[in-house]
């Protein structure tokens, strides 16, 4: 409770007396004070905004402080802050909404400075589902930024507050002399050319936002109001990976779209940004947990076996092009590349045992491709140089490293060639095995980034062969439903879900009929599981979920590009058979 109250809380708590008690004040600016209360009747917490008395007194901005705080109280949206109530008693305007306990994304940045990439895309989403709501019931918000998005504690889902109320308080002149309303850090090229904001207005808002959330700081740096003003208009935006190599290519790309100059450059609406950023993000950790291990142990798996085969086969080519009548440097390169060529092949055989596992759990081959080259398309976006100059650099280091890797090589080479102590020619043999073998290593490394060519191998060829060996003599068997946690149904369900709305909004419109069958299967398989000690129950159960499985697997093939919408169409027509064929069942018992 407030010990020294402010005028503005003794004002307010004595018009809204009996219905709302004040507790404190949260935090006041030039838009408004923000007071912490609790609604008496419903015994919930609340904010309440209270329009600042110099503003409340100029009739055309009371009116329209009043207007938008109307219209905004009909917006009903998970992410947007939700308006209680909008009223004026005497001197008094205010509007009461709902109180989120967190933090703000600027205040989160401000503590943290720049924040993963991952939970940048995520609170973006939402903040883009949530203006995409308000977009198509003609609200703008106008003053998109930071410390207008909220972060609740616990959850840290995003919400957006003070939708299209902000700009009837706060304006600015414009360079060519007209007025906008808005914050002069995030406002829009032609927003602040006094043209009237729109939807796209708001999207230019939101990518410095993400500039600031992924950087620390904002795209333009200026001493006025004028000066950012000046800068939104007329130069570009610096890409976010010059300031942040490590944001994600496709991350990076949607923010510079975001900060275009012309608004037909941006993207065509929130929605279609939230489908965006869906995509974006990692549809992997959809997958069952032993294909995410068996992905995760071959990625591992594969640079071992490299360098293994790498250093093998540098013994070998030493000793026959310097060292081929030397006795001594045979009994040093052949048993150094034998145990290499071993090493490669014992990690190998592990990788079979691992993907024999799998085989016996009823994930293929099949199962492991699609998954694999989801893997390898996501990490070469975030590996993947955003700019000219980071490629560059890349090279400079490859050609440094090559010419440090030869002059080691000869002089170890050296060292290995003259008459001296045997302990001096060990030196130099093993150095000039390990060397170049490193050397290589470290090159392949830099010049194949942004290509993942393990994850590639393993969805092609090389990986068909290795499930093809670890299959060999292998049953699989349907493992046992977990005794705790959530059915496998309710998991791929989920999974199908998460997949399905990644699409293309055309896309989800060709497939609308998806969602109802999955949540049949779902049901039918629920029904089947309560009757599992009837006769045949258990094979339809089984039938069910594969069908369930089957239209998940046509997602993820076509969300790699290496499925057709004709085979989950075909799939989807298997699902509703089965589930017809349940129904029937179900009925006659």
């Amino acid at each position: 409770m407030t010990v020294s109250p402010s005028p503005e809380f003794v004002a307010l708590q004595q018009a809204v007396a009996g219905r709302y008690s004040l507790d404190r004040e949260l935090g006041r600016g030039g838009m408004g004070v923000v007071f912490l209360a609790r609604d008496v009747a419903l015994d919930r917490l609340v904010a309440i905004k209270l329009l600042p008395p110099a503003l409340a007194g100029t009739d055309a901005l009371r009116a329209r402080f009043l207007a938008e705080a109307r219209m905004a109280a009909g917006l009903a949206h998970p992410h947007i802050v939700p308006i209680h109530a909008v009223e004026e008693h005497g001197d008094l305007a205010f509007y009461v909404m709902g109180y989120v306990d967190g933090e703000t994304l600027g205040e989160r940045v401000r503590a943290r400075g720049p924040l993963p990439a991952g939970e940048v895309m995520r609170v973006v989403q939402e903040v883009a589902w949530a203006l995409g709501h308000a977009h198509a019931r003609g609200v703008v918000h106008r003053d998109v930024k930071p410390d207008n998005i909220l972060l609740e504690r616990g959850t840290g889902r995003a919400l957006v507050t003070d939708f299209g109320i902000a700009h009837a308080t706060a304006a600015v002149t414009t360079p060519t002399g007209g007025v906008a309303m808005g914050t002069p850090q995030y406002m829009s090229p032609e927003h602040a050319a006094g043209a009237p904001a729109d939807a796209r207005s708001d999207l230019y808002s939101l990518g410095v936002t993400a500039f600031l959330a992924l950087t620390g700081r904002l795209p333009f740096e200026a001493s006025s109001v004028a000066g950012y003003l000046a800068k939104h208009a007329e130069e570009p935006a610096p890409p976010v990976a010059s300031v942040n190599p490590r944001v994600p290519l496709r991350l990076a790309t949607t923010v510079g779209r975001l900060l275009e100059k012309e608004p037909e450059r941006r993207p065509d609406s929130a929605d279609a940004l939230a489908a965006e950023l869906a995509a974006a993000r990692d549809t992997v950790v959809q997958l069952p947990a032993p294909v995410r291990g068996f992905l995760r142990d071959a990625d591992g798996a594969g640079g071992e076996i490299a360098t293994a085969l790498l250093v093998g086969g540098a013994a070998l080519g030493i000793h026959q092009v310097f060292f081929a009548d030397d006795m001594f440097a045979a009994l040093v390169f052949y048993p150094v590349s034998a145990v290499m060529m071993g090493l490669a092949l014992a990690r190998y055989g592990q990788l079979v045992l691992k993907a024999r596992d799998l085989v016996q759990l009823g994930y293929g081959h099949t199962t492991v491709r699609p998954a694999a080259l989801l893997q390898a398309r996501q990490r070469e976006e975030e590996d993947t140089p955003v700019d000219p100059a980071a490629t560059r650099h890349v090279k400079r280091r490859a050609a440094f490293y090559a010419a440090v890797g030869a002059v080691k090589t000869g002089a170890f080479l050296w060292l290995a060639s003259i008459d001296g102590p045997i302990a001096l020619n060990f030196v130099g043999a093993v150095g000039a095995v390990t060397i170049p073998a490193f050397t290589i290593r470290k090159l392949w490394n830099d010049l194949t980034r942004g290509k993942n060519l393990w994850g590639r191998l393993m969805a092609g060829r090389f990986g068909r062969f290795l499930f093809r060996v670890a299959g060999v003599g292998a049953r699989a068997e349907r493992p046992a439903l977990p005794a705790a946690g959530e059915p496998t149904s309710v998991v791929l369900g989920h999974a199908v879900e998460e997949l399905y709305g990644a699409l293309p909004a055309a896309e989800r419109r060709r497939l609308s009929e998806v969602p109802e069958v999955v949540a049949r299967l779902q049901s039918d398989i629920a029904a089947l599981r309560d009757r599992a000690d009837e006769p045949g129950a258990g094979e339809r159960l089984e039938t069910a979920v594969a069908a369930l499985e089957a239209i998940r697997l046509d997602l993820l093939r076509l969300h790699a590009g290496i499925g057709t919408r004709e085979e989950l169409t075909r799939d989807i027509e298997t699902a509703r058979r089965v589930g017809e064929g349940v129904d029937a069942v179900l009925g006659e018992v």
